[in-house]
């Protein structure tokens, strides 16, 4: 009797725990949603990846985007937290600052969390791959690459009756053209700054060139630095007004409202091109890729990196999270949202993507046979003492090889071998 008066309450009370939602499968504790905080740089294309999170099938991710001028010390920050003190569970890194990162064991390596979780890398670029790995280790997932490719108005080229430029012998040719008969000329990144490396750079590795040679030294005055030096000279000489005080912001703006016929654009802005509201060249906006004298088309790969923090709490569910962010399927939503471009190869053939990306081809191109500047600890040198010799080329009469020269001259002491 007693044991069924017991049996009875027992019954009794789970009845009411069920009710009251207490009570769980095979009496296990309720799974909580993981709470998830990842760090990338702020503007529209963080709104949109804030709109696709919610999706996310493992947890709660908070968005903490900040402006790029303060993106890298608000991660720095994090970086040096003990775990569950505000750091982040995943941070989205420009891959220029990845060396910086490793080095200083702010990263954890994912290759134990590849191989346990049975993760193909192999949907991945191969060029932009080999940029999140050093020492044999791979530190992050790559995503949104840029790079400078050419963006006109086919309208203003049949006007005017002037063929598509395919070398740069050819872009000077129509940018001295619209300048001289339109008063117009081409758009170009021409302010002091880390874009004119950017644009000289891609000349360079388009020209078969580097900045240093097979010894490793370095290397300004080689034929193909002071051509692409002189390329981006003689543009400078032959765009819109105004192009010194430039960025890759105004260079495509002018594009797309007109003010330029053609303009080398930053791959991650032509997405502007094609709204209504912004652009007065919809209907009429072409691409091609910015090559060198014999066609070829290099990009200086640039893009951003999905890598797990070195002081997370749960490395699982980083892994999880970090490859989510860059599968086929979230990287094609971003892609239809804003036209980012991932580096899931399989992506360029698909004929959404295509359509919603028509500047795709043009870019994958480049990417394909890109470059990166190389992973030094002196590299900053290089660039800061490059960014002021393009400035003088563009803004003066010098002579790019004799500031090139110059140049190489005032870095000879600097150590470029590690």
């Amino acid at each position: 009797m007693k044991r069924n008066r017991l049996a009875k309450g027992l019954m009794v009370l789970i009845g009411i725990m069920v009710m009251s939602g207490m009570v769980f499968a095979a009496g296990a504790p309720e799974d909580e949603a993981k709470s998830l905080l990842i760090s990338r740089w702020a503007g529209p294309h963080a709104d949109d990846l804030k709109a696709v999170v919610r999706d996310y099938p493992n947890g709660d991710i908070t968005v903490d985007d900040i402006d790029y001028g303060s993106l890298r010390q608000k991660q720095l920050t994090s970086f040096q937290a003990t775990p569950g003190n505000g750091n982040y569970d995943a941070v989205w890194v420009a891959s220029q600052w990845m060396k910086e990162y490793v080095e200083a064991g702010y990263l954890m390596p994912i290759d134990d969390l590849i191989a346990e979780n049975g993760f193909d890398t192999g949907n991945y670029a191969a060029g932009m791959m080999e940029g999140v790995q050093f020492d044999g280790n791979t530190y992050g997932l790559p995503t949104f690459a840029q790079t400078l490719i050419l963006a006109y108005d086919s309208a203003a080229f049949e006007e005017a009756g002037v063929d598509v430029p395919t070398t740069s012998e050819e872009l000077i040719a129509v940018a001295r053209y619209f300048k001289e008969n339109q008063g117009t000329g081409i758009a170009i990144p021409a302010r002091q700054g880390s874009a004119a490396v950017g644009f000289y750079s891609q000349i360079l590795f388009s020209s078969g060139g580097y900045y240093f040679d097979d010894a490793g030294n370095l290397d300004l005055t080689s034929p193909e630095s002071i051509y692409a030096a002189t390329v981006y000279d003689q543009l400078v000489d032959n765009a819109v007004e105004g192009v010194l005080a430039w960025h890759h912001d105004e260079v495509a703006e002018a594009v797309r409202t007109k003010n330029a016929p053609i303009g080398v654009i930053m791959s991650g802005l032509a997405n502007q091109n094609h709204d209504p509201e912004r652009s007065m060249i919809v209907d009429t906006v072409k691409y091609q890729p910015l090559a060198a004298a014999d066609g070829y088309a290099a990009a200086n790969n640039n893009f951003w990196v999905w890598a797990i923090p070195a002081n997370v709490t749960d490395e699982q569910a980083s892994f999880d999270l970090v490859t989510w962010l860059t599968s086929p399927e979230v990287e094609k939503q971003m892609t239809m949202k804003n036209q980012q471009i991932s580096a899931i190869t399989s992506l360029s053939n698909d004929s959404e993507v295509l359509e919603a990306a028509p500047f795709l081809p043009v870019v994958m191109e480049a990417l394909g046979n890109g470059l990166m500047d190389p992973a030094l600890a002196n590299f900053q040198t290089l660039r800061e003492a490059m960014i002021v010799g393009l400035s003088e080329i563009a803004s003066t009469d010098a002579d790019p090889a004799t500031v090139l020269a110059r140049v190489q001259e005032e870095l000879k002491d600097v150590d470029f071998s590690y």
